[in-house]
């Protein structure tokens, strides 16, 4: 599922990866643990409305690993309880990353990036403008910090940062 939001452009977000990780005082190249992250997120200026909860692992629709819930009283991070696990116990480079895109659901919510129609776009639009990249690139520049990982092969990327194979990859290619 996806929102047309207002348009942005990868430097722009690199920006906010570097606000983000201010905001939640995390240095410039230091990994970041997104399961770590999550009981530290009420306790950052501007997050106290942003909570988690591990839910059974057929409680979020078919193939959905986590979603990001956003009502009058917040955000709900809701994960399922094997991606969760994954993440926390095992430092699966892939749930990792799906934990830390829903923070950026919020985050992004804060930063004005607010769904444009009250429905999913089925057509094509262009990334830009697109919810869900914009989502998942700042996710992937607050995971895997530009500057930091310059340089580095796609194996350096996961070893170092805990991402996925195809996470590190897509760092690469930017």
């Amino acid at each position: 599922m996806d929102y047309e939001t207002k348009p942005t452009n990868r430097l722009e977000l690199r920006l906010f990866s570097v606000l983000f990780r201010s905001i939640a005082q995390i240095g410039r190249s230091e990994v970041i643990d997104p399961v770590v992250l999550l009981d530290k997120l009420p306790d950052l200026e501007g997050f106290s409305d942003v909570q988690y909860e591990v839910v059974e692992n057929n409680e979020l629709p078919g193939n959905v690993p986590t979603q990001c819930v956003i009502n009058d009283d917040g955000y709900m991070i809701q994960i399922k309880e094997n991606v969760y696990r994954g993440a926390a116990e095992r430092k699966v480079g892939g749930y990792r990353m799906h934990i830390m895109h829903e923070i950026m659901h919020a985050f992004a919510d804060k930063l004005g990036f607010k769904p444009i129609y009250s429905r999913t776009i089925t057509k094509k639009m262009p990334c830009y403008c697109s919810l869900e990249w914009i989502v998942k690139a700042l996710a992937g520049e607050v995971m895997m910090p530009y500057e930091a990982t310059q340089g580095m092969s796609v194996k350096q990327i996961m070893k170092t940062y805990g991402v996925s194979k195809t996470a590190a990859k897509f760092r690469m290619s930017y």
